[in-house]
């Protein structure tokens, strides 16, 4: 995939050209209003113009109905992060997102959170508009609550080509479609016309390792005297981390002389990465109110991630059961000594795990908004998101000594397209406040899902069929798997706004969505807000929403190696549900999920200070989660083998999407600003934002969660999250600390059940602004160097050192130096 990284490399610039002649820009005069940046001091002053929550322009985040939070670039970059998820993290305490290593494709597409949702119950739109989701299905082995979704990545923008992030923390399906259960996440592009930056960052770790060079360049060009074209890029390099203890087993292998032991045996650190990401954004006045608009990103990206160590022959009292090709010779017609590892790998294995991703996405349109009072949208959009998997440095076990190194199990793709019509209407009402706002519209989404075949080595059953079929690690999919599914769905919608008074604020919205596979819905949205005077304000919703299944849930499967509570390897796998296969476990066909949001909150707003409590309670019913691991008996592993399921006779675990759980999510958001100017070169900025969150179950899990699953599940992400950050500025200085708390959480690993106990982390920058157009920064985040506790004891003499689940990462502190240019 390295020669299509050089190809990207030469084709972005023409992409780029070619959407600049097509011209763009949906959001161009909601990009503007929403750009402003809060100058030093003036934190709690500056209002800033929202376009999600409310169809109605003109509305500030503190005028909003609804909680919406506004971040501004220079704020992103003052995290240190090039990762969205990262930052986000850091300065939404209602988003959550782990890095998860040994963890397939979860490794390379994080799975977040918003108020211990799932990704794909938070709708990311790119100015306004909904973005594809990712092609992967979370089905790795992570948290209860994340497992099984399916939703956008957020890592695919270069960070540098956004104006600001919005945060619509409230459900929002009546108004923007199904996967807004818990919220909006909206990214504006910049639409400067003239003038850019070059920024470039340089950083690594305080223990080593995660050397990382980041270079994004942004730049504003004329389109003809009556238009614009914004062009962004990022180029960025991450070298891999090694934080783990000593592999028993490897080491009495060295200490016995075997040659070719790997070293290190197992990493569960960071992965390797690179990636290139562009974004561009156009816009031309068409005369007579009319702009043509055009908008998208195109990346590449190569990651990279190891699996568990698989040992040649016992030692240092492992190995018995360490190698998965050694586990299964019970029962079956197989013997060791048709298999010799040692021929092979006579170190043993470390199977090596890559992902080559693609995304691209466009969206072109032609709006008119002469007049505040009507206006129309129409608009296509097309988004794609491809990951080509590939596998080295292992075998296909029952191929024998005859099996390949190396192998390409496969690729999964995501593909949308969507066409949209949209439109406005003020009408002056007597007696009322405001006019009366009206805005409809109505829209087809189709949704491709496919599944690409791998090379026959990496899913054939060889000559030693009683082995392990396939790549071993992450066996490939099969032409009986590989496939084309497609989901389509029509929408039609409309919201009504208006002021009954100068201080009370009404709003409703509605919206019937009809699924080919899954029927109709109709979902509603009531808000209101009540100013009693300048200083404060009460504001609450309650709305309903609905996700029909996305088709890579219908359809996603896997085998992979998973380690028991005894150490042994074992064979989990995900199954198609309502397949035959999954049907021997009791497997029904899925239906959509439905959900009810309250929220009420309160704001409060002087000349130096903001501030705004919200409480809020989300209920899904028929929840739909990948299930808990499930034990196979001999006679399920029979019937597996009997209806042709590959390594049916070798699964000990399965698992399969299931909607009988209904989940209910309570909790508070708590968010305020300060900003004092002491002289003409001293300000202080202060922000503290706190997020509190409960999620419990409202139906019996049997069948569905083991105890320990639902534990994690209630309790597996922090109750508290919170953040203090401070800015001051020093003529051209300026100083930045910033502390997150994350609170008590369990850690349900197996059958090992721990607390852990709240962890700070403080982060500092220092800025130097007094050169002409130049600014150099530099800073550290988790300054204390602090590392997550270990993980159960069986996975130390594995050599994992640390627990693969830490909230706040596992490479410990990082340093990085920046320097940005403005022109």
């Amino acid at each position: 995939m390295r020669n299509l990284l050089l190809a990207s490399i030469a084709a972005a610039p023409l992409a780029l050209a070619a959407t600049a002649a097509t011209a763009q820009e949906s959001s161009a005069e909601q990009s503007s209003e929403a750009s402003g940046g809060i100058a030093p001091g003036a934190a709690a002053e500056a209002d800033n113009l929202v376009v999600i929550g409310s169809r109605r322009k003109g509305r500030s985040d503190t005028e909003s109905v609804v909680p919406v939070d506004v971040i501004q670039p220079e704020v992103i970059s003052s995290t240190g992060y090039s990762d969205l998820n990262d930052a986000l993290r850091t300065l939404v305490p209602a988003f959550n997102v782990k890095r998860l290593p040994l963890n397939d494709g979860s490794s390379f597409v994080r799975p977040a959170t918003l108020r211990s949702s799932p990704a794909d119950h938070v709708l990311l739109l790119m100015n306004g508009k909904r973005r594809h989701r990712s092609a992967t299905v979370q089905i790795g082995t992570g948290h209860a609550t994340t497992s099984g979704s399916q939703g956008q990545d957020f890592n695919v923008i270069p960070p540098i080509a956004l104006d600001s992030i919005e945060v619509l923390r409230d459900g929002a399906s009546a108004q923007y479609g199904s996967d807004a259960i818990a919220g909006v996440i909206n990214l504006t592009l910049k639409s400067d016309s003239e003038g850019g930056s070059i920024n470039t960052e340089v950083g690594q770790y305080f223990d080593g390792g995660g050397e990382t060079f980041d270079v994004q360049a942004n730049l504003g060009l004329p389109l003809t005297d009556a238009g614009f074209i914004n062009l962004s890029g990022q180029y960025i390099t991450q070298q891999k981390t090694v934080r783990d203890g000593v592999h028993v087993g490897a080491q009495a292998l060295r200490d016995m002389g075997v040659p070719d032991v790997p070293d290190p045996a197992i990493n569960t650190g960071d992965p390797e990465y690179m990636a290139i990401k562009t974004a561009w954004n156009a816009g031309l006045d068409l005369g007579g109110g009319r702009e043509a608009y055009a908008f998208g990103n195109f990346m590449v990206s190569e990651s990279e991630i190891g699996f568990f160590y698989r040992q040649s022959q016992a030692a240092g009292g492992l190995g018995q059961h360490a190698t998965y090709a050694d586990s299964i010779f019970e029962g079956t017609d197989a013997h060791p000594q048709d298999f010799d590892l040692a021929a092979i790998y006579p170190g043993g294995y470390t199977p090596q795990f890559g992902g080559d991703q693609t995304d691209f996405s466009t969206v072109l349109g032609v709006r008119q908004d002469e007049t505040e009072s009507f206006g129309w949208d129409a608009s296509f959009r097309w988004g794609q998101n491809e990951i080509e998997y590939s596998i080295w440095n292992t075998i296909n076990p029952s191929l024998g000594v005859e099996s390949p190194t190396s192998f390409d199990p496969g690729s999964l793709a995501q593909r949308e397209y969507e066409l949209n019509l949209e439109a406005y209407k003020s009408i002056p009402v007597d007696g009322l406040a405001s006019d009366l706002f009206f805005f409809g519209g109505v829209s087809y989404r189709n949704e491709q899902y496919t599944i690409g075949a791998g090379e026959r080595d990496s899913y054939i059953a060889g000559p030693l069929r009683d082995l392990p079929v396939g790549s071993n690690g992450f066996q490939g999919y099969s032409p009986d798997i590989a496939g084309e599914f497609e989901t389509d769905s029509y929408a039609g919608y409309l919201e009504v706004e208006t002021d009954i008074t100068d201080q009370w604020t009404i709003s409703a919205a509605g919206r019937y969505e009809d699924y080919e596979a899954f029927g109709d819905n109709f979902s509603y949205k009531v808000a209101t807000r009540f100013d009693f005077n300048d200083n404060f304000a009460v504001r609450g919703a309650t709305s309903t929403g609905f996700r029909a299944p996305a088709a890579g849930q219908l359809f996603a499967t896997s085998q992979t190696s998973q380690i028991a509570p005894n150490g042994d390897f074992i064979l989990d796998a995900v199954l198609v549900p309502g397949s035959p296969a999954a049907e021997i476990f009791g497997s029904d066909p899925l239906t959509p999920e439905t959900s009810e949001n309250l929220s009420a909150g309160i704001v409060l707003s002087f000349d130096n200070f903001t501030a705004t409590l919200d409480f809020y309670q989300i209920d899904v019913d028929d929840r739909l989660l990948l299930s808990d691991q499930i034990a196979t008996t001999p006679e399920q592993r029979a019937a597996l083998a009997a209806i042709g399921y590959p390594n049916g006779q070798g699964v000990q675990t399965v698992r399969f999407f299931q909607n009988k759980l209904d989940t209910r999510v309570r909790g508070a958001d708590f968010v305020a600003t300060y900003g004092h100017q002491w002289d003409a070169a001293n300000a202080t900025d202060v922000s503290l934002a706190v997020s509190y969150n409960e999620q419990i179950l409202r139906s019996d899990p049997a069948g569905v969660f083991t105890p320990g699953k639902v534990l994690e599940f209630e309790e597996g992400i922090p109750g508290w999250r919170g953040n203090l950050t401070l800015t001051h500025h020093i003529g051209d200085f300026q100083l930045l600390g910033r502390a997150t708390y994350y609170g008590e959480w369990t850690r349900v690993d197996l059958d090992y059940i721990r607390t852990r106990d709240p962890q700070v982390i403080f982060d500092a920058e220092i800025a130097y602004k007094g050169f002409d157009n130049f600014t150099i920064a530099a800073g550290a985040r988790n300054l204390e160097n602090d590392y997550p506790p270990p993980r159960r004891p069986i996975y130390e003499s594995f050599g994992v050192k640390y627990d693969n689940h830490s909230v706040f990462g596992l490479s410990g502190g990082y340093y990085y130096l920046s320097l940005d240019y403005q022109f």
